[in-house]
């Protein structure tokens, strides 16, 4: 059996803390946007952890970044350019260039420090940082969608939970500069916390994305060094619905190297456990069809 050395706390709220046995910490900085922290955990790899609150797993990462990434861009029609914003650890962007369709990913990080750390110490989630395919921009992503010229297919937020810099990630007037960067296919995917200890902020998050866009569908997957493991994902476009206009066929046919995602898991998020909608409905009198 080994040793372990220590263990780490992660804080959800007063009453909910996570403990996880590690061998040691590996790293800590501090920027002026957050502490930036990396674990070496026994039961998970090595984590990623920004303000003592877990950000990726080596061990389960996958299940977030593939479910965040290929819901919208197996929906598209024909996905070519890709916004990333937040993201510094690279999962999502890794996913991104999967798709032979996709020729351009801008990553925009506000923390520089992320992206290093990430470089450094998760090489099998940040490895894709320097393919030709990817631009990466240090700056605020609020003013990059509010000043950049260019069109994007589909944007993704891989954004922190809604406070300092992120939470203006969750915003009405973020959501609508990004309306704004699509034509009519696109389609925007942003990762909208726990629908279990969060429902306040999974309701709001919900409720201002349906003030924006025609089309807005939650769906879910299970992360297990999330707090809850269950975890809610949003779906935003102008026209497109990502069941009725998902194809299976395209899928199979890019014969790509997946873990979590498939045809049938692409349908089944889209099923919303009852307390969810419960959730959802105070803001909203709809369901799904």
């Amino acid at each position: 059996m080994e040793s372990i050395c220590t263990w780490f706390e992660a804080r959800f709220s007063p009453d909910v803390v996570l403990r996880i046995a590690t061998r040691g910490r590996l790293c800590s900085v501090t920027t002026p946007y957050q502490t930036i922290e990396v674990y070496d955990t026994l039961p998970f790899g090595r984590i990623l952890v920004l303000d003592q609150v877990i950000n990726v797993a080596e061990r389960d990462e996958f299940i977030y970044h593939e479910m965040l990434c290929h819901v919208p861009l197996f929906v598209h029609p024909h996905p070519e350019s890709v916004l990333v914003v937040g993201g510094g650890d690279g999962g999502t962007v890794r996913e991104a260039v999967k798709h032979n369709s996709v020729r351009h990913v801008e990553l925009v990080e506000i923390d520089q420090a992320v992206v290093d750390v990430s470089r450094r110490y998760l090489p099998s989630v940040s490895g894709e940082l320097d393919n030709p395919k990817v631009r990466i921009t240090y700056e605020d992503a609020a003013q990059f969608v509010k000043k950049t010229p260019h069109q994007f297919d589909v944007i993704i937020v891989d954004s922190t939970d809604p406070v300092g810099a992120g939470a203006v990630l969750f915003s009405e007037d973020f959501y609508r500069d990004c309306r704004a960067l699509m034509d009519s296919h696109g389609i925007l995917t942003a990762q909208s916390e726990s629908p279990f200890f969060d429902p306040q902020i999974v309701r709001s998050l919900y409720a201002t994305a349906r003030s924006v866009f025609p089309v807005v569908r939650m769906y879910t997957a299970f992360v297990p060094s999330y707090v809850s493991g269950l975890w809610s994902f949003l779906f935003c476009s102008l026209s497109v619905d990502p069941v009725v206009q998902f194809h299976a066929e395209r899928v199979m046919t890019a014969m790509l190297d997946l873990k979590y995602y498939s045809p049938e898991i692409h349908r089944a998020s889209f099923v919303l456990p009852p307390f969810v909608w419960s959730v959802l409905n105070e803001s909203s009198s709809s369901s799904p069809r």
